[in-house]
């Protein structure tokens, strides 16, 4: 009795592994084993190969400020925030920035002076030529104490080469060498000239710290992200309003830009992901039902109790989720090692760790698809009647709204929200996708009826596939579904990712101006304006800047935004006089750079009113739309002026939308030339220096000492890097997301292969010959995927412009081009597949396909 207990229960063990083994040797668990594979590998590789791209991306922006985080201050640190981060193990160094004229014999020039620590830069690399004759600058830190590091327009502009002395302040420093790369360059607003590099030790020497002296104290730390993190949550809340804290994101707008909308992508192309592998899991598991019905079926019918059947499903499905769970990590992981290799060149990942982030959330999400994909599967095996062996196969219908749905639904919830974080986007994103898949569903069944009626006036072969599409409308309505939301989602990624990288391309045209001249007195422009021809040097003229302050709008005084707050306060202390004052409109709060212009500027775009003639004697003025609408201000509104000690209205006549992204010199107010004429001022201009121009360009300006010369090309140049490693890395993910999107596919057409034999089988038996076959079953592949193309084309302009809008802060397009891309794919994708998977069903023999439907 002992051993028959034994034997009872170890037989649903001991048939469950044979169950197993039999159908991996036939093939018949290839689809949901790698619908399981693909969703775990795709996770896995997606959030490994994501995240180790955003820290790397991350990383090397750090190189941008030379250090993990700055602190920037007015005056010395206090000695305790040293200890802190000794104790921390914290890498630290000292930077202090000021401006200062340099003298080389009769010549001078105003520089921007950096003293840096002896281990300065902790991350990036400074870079240096010590000899002009030098072909590769090398790796620098700090110049020795009594030298200098300086960039190479300063020898051009201050007739001096390496080994000479120039003196900065009263100290005589000699030029040891030229700077090619200087990793913090980027975030200095405006410099006053070329940069020289010296020892902090010489700081002194110079005498330059002085009481009152302008100076910037800067000190890098670099360290381990615990202990960054740990130093920050200390520091943070000692400092005042006059210190700063920052990391590269923060560091600069333009950079921040850059990687807050990569981070956006990277992680939206990763959900995007998740949902392709969970609609795989989620027709493999249908299909998986569906072919097991008899086999459930046929062990009832000998004798099996219901007990038994769910023991031995259950472990046949718990061994094969392990299984492919195993195998998706070891596949997931060789992808992002190709995808590390793939862009070692442009992006080193050899730093990035790898956490054990992706890992659990690629086994939480093999276990949420197979468990939850799984519940209504073996429920329906476990309930299957023996009638069903006579029947052949089930003719109950599963009801299309129902309790089990609710399980897949909680756990694509529950993988969007582990993976983004993000509560209001996950139910966001699961809502819609439910709504965008009932109206694909209505929509799919009117082009499959409207498609019936066209068949009837096409040849046969037509007219066969389009009556099976309308025929089998139900089970090719989910079809039509998941090829719709697969074709969309890779779409959709598509198209972001080429508008993100237009909109950075075209911040960065051939063009785009990398020096800024200012301080230009009107007798100097026409020998610029001469030069600038000569030389053909890309150019956008010259602007007239005037300082003024928006003093009134109709009428009615303005005041800023800091006087309305300083008079809240007041008028809490009962102040009458503050009650007076408070009346105002609210304006700028600070002086504006205002200019005039005959013709409107590049990058500029009258949105209302128009541009005024030129020779206009009535004073107009044109305003920004963004500053028009913080001010509200329309047109024909009078705005009134003040300019040192001199007043003047004029009317609004057009309003301008500015492409601030751009590099090129745009203003939030300009005038015609008859307003701001009779003032004396001086004038800008951007110029485009090609790298074999710039010691030209460094030596006529020589002749210029009063004009100051800002050159951006080197800040450019990092920007344009980073741009570049964030476009490979998109890219990458994007080969990602589509090899998924095409396994969904494939999983797909797969899915519907047993009602395929059985129609061939019939139809071979009332004498439809291979030609008619072969036609009507790609036809009707091509058919659907079609529909499905146009519908995932409507559906990616929808979600293209809610995301340009609403998430990446980008203007709203349309991409009608991409709706050829969708329709043409889809037909030609699904008809090939479809095609593949029905090739070898169309070559067997009517005997054949009735035995195997039997």
């Amino acid at each position: 009795m002992n051993n028959g207990k034994i034997t009872a229960s170890s037989m649903w063990f001991r048939q469950s592994m044979r169950l197993l083994h039999h159908e991996l040797r036939r093939g018949e668990l290839t689809i949901i084993f790698f619908a399981i594979v693909l969703a775990v590998a795709t996770v896995f590789s997606l959030t490994g190969f994501s995240g180790q791209i955003k820290h790397a991306i991350v990383a090397n922006s750090t190189n941008t400020i030379g250090a993990d985080r700055v602190l920037r201050m007015s005056a010395e640190v206090e000695p305790s925030y040293l200890v802190k981060s000794q104790a921390l193990n914290l890498v630290t160094a000292r930077k202090i920035e000021t401006e200062s004229m340099v003298f080389a014999g009769e010549n001078m020039l105003l520089t921007e002076l950096d003293a840096v620590s002896d281990n300065y830069p902790l991350r990036g690399e400074l870079r240096v030529k010590t000899s002009l004759a030098q072909a590769e600058s090398v790796i620098a830190n700090a110049p020795a104490p009594g030298s200098v590091w300086v960039e190479p327009s300063l020898l051009s502009r201050l007739a001096v080469n390496i080994g000479d002395v120039i003196e900065v302040g009263v100290a005589p420093l000699t030029i040891a060498g030229v700077v090619t790369d200087i990793p913090d360059r980027s975030y200095r607003a405006f410099i006053a000239g070329p940069t020289i590099i010296l020892n902090i030790a010489d700081m002194a020497t110079t005498e330059l710290i002085q009481p009152g002296s302008r100076l910037t104290y800067k000190y890098l730390f670099a360290g381990e992200s615990e202990a960054i993190a740990t130093f920050e949550d200390w520091l943070k809340p000692k400092l005042n309003d006059a210190q700063r804290w920052y990391d590269a994101k923060a560091a600069q707008n333009r950079l921040s830009r850059v990687l807050d909308t990569s981070e956006k992508f990277l992680s939206l192309a990763s959900m995007l992901g998740i949902v392709l592998a969970a609609v795989a899991v989620a027709v493999a598991s249908r299909r998986y039902g569906q072919r097991h019905q008899a086999t459930v079926a046929i062990f009832k019918a000998l004798g099996a109790s219901i007990r038994h059947v769910k023991k031995l499903y259950c472990l046949h499905w718990a061994l094969l989720s392990c299984l492919s769970i195993a195998t998706g990590l070891v596949l997931g992981y060789g992808l992002m090692l190709l995808g590390a290799n793939a862009i070692a060149s442009y992006l080193s990942l050899a730093e990035a760790p790898l956490t054990m982030k992706p890992f659990l959330t690629a086994i939480i999400t093999g276990l949420l698809c197979a468990i939850a994909f799984a519940i209504h599967p073996i429920m329906s095996l476990v309930q299957s009647s023996p009638l069903k062996v006579i029947r052949g196969f089930s003719q109950e219908k599963t009801a299309r709204f129902g309790w089990h749905q609710l399980p897949p639904l909680l756990a694509l919830f529950l993988l969007l929200f582990m993976f983004s974080q993000d509560l209001v986007m996950s139910m966001a994103l699961l809502l819609g996708g439910i709504l965008v898949s009932f109206l694909l569903l209505l929509f799919g069944r009117g082009l499959m009826s409207a498609g019936r009626g066209v068949g009837t006036k096409a040849g046969k072969s037509w007219h066969l596939a389009l009556a099976n599409l309308k025929r089998r409308a139900s089970e090719n309505s989910v079809q039509l579904v998941s090829f719709t939301i697969a074709i969309k989602l890779l779409l959709l990624i598509t198209v972001m990712k080429s508008s993100i990288l237009a909109e950075w391309q075209q911040q960065f045209p051939d063009d785009t101006p990398n020096h800024y001249l200012i301080n230009i007195s009107q007798a100097q422009i026409p020998e610029l304006q001469q030069f600038t021809e000569e030389n053909q040097i890309a150019n956008q003229g010259f602007y007239y800047i005037y300082r003024a302050r928006l003093s009134a709008i109709n009428g009615e005084k303005t005041i800023s935004a800091e006087d309305v707050a300083s008079q809240a306060n007041s008028s809490e202390q009962g102040s009458e006089q503050s009650n007076e004052q408070s009346q105002g409109r609210r304006g700028v709060g600070r002086e504006l750079g205002l200019t005039w212009r005959n013709e409107l500027p590049i990058e500029n775009k009258i949105i209302a009113g128009q541009w005024w003639q030129e020779g206009d004697q009535q004073g107009q003025v044109s305003i920004e739309q963004n500053m028009a609408e913080r001010l509200d201000i329309k047109l024909g509104d009078e705005l009134t002026f003040r300019l040192g000690s001199d007043e003047f209205t004029v009317p609004v006549t057009s309003i301008r939308q500015v492409n601030w992204q751009s590099r090129q010199l745009n203003f939030i107010m300009i005038f015609n030339q008859s307003v701001l004429e009779k003032f004396p001022t001086t004038a800008i201009s951007a110029w485009s220096v090609s790298t074999q121009d710039r010691d030209k360009v460094y030596r006529f300006m020589a002749n210029f000492p009063t004009i100051t010369l800002m050159d951006f090309a080197a800040i450019m140049a990092q920007l344009n890097q980073i741009i570049g490693q964030v476009s490979v890395a998109i890219s990458l993910i994007l080969i990602l997301v589509v090899v998924a999107g095409s396994l969904v596919l494939i999983a797909q057409v797969q899915a519907s292969m047993e009602e395929r034999e059985r129609e061939l089988a019939i139809l071979r038996t009332l004498g439809a010959r291979g030609k008619l076959l072969r036609n009507s079953v790609l036809f009707e592949f091509v058919a659907l995927g079609a529909i499905a193309g146009l519908m995932a084309s409507m559906g990616m302009e929808i979600g293209v412009y809610i995301l340009q809008s609403q998430v990446f802060n980008m203007t709203g397009s349309f991409h009608f081009q991409y709706w050829f891309v969708g329709i043409g794919a889809g037909a030609a994708f699904v008809g090939f597949i479809g095609m593949l998977s029905c090739w070898r069903l169309l070559n067997l023999s009517s005997v054949t396909l009735i035995r195997r439907t039997m």
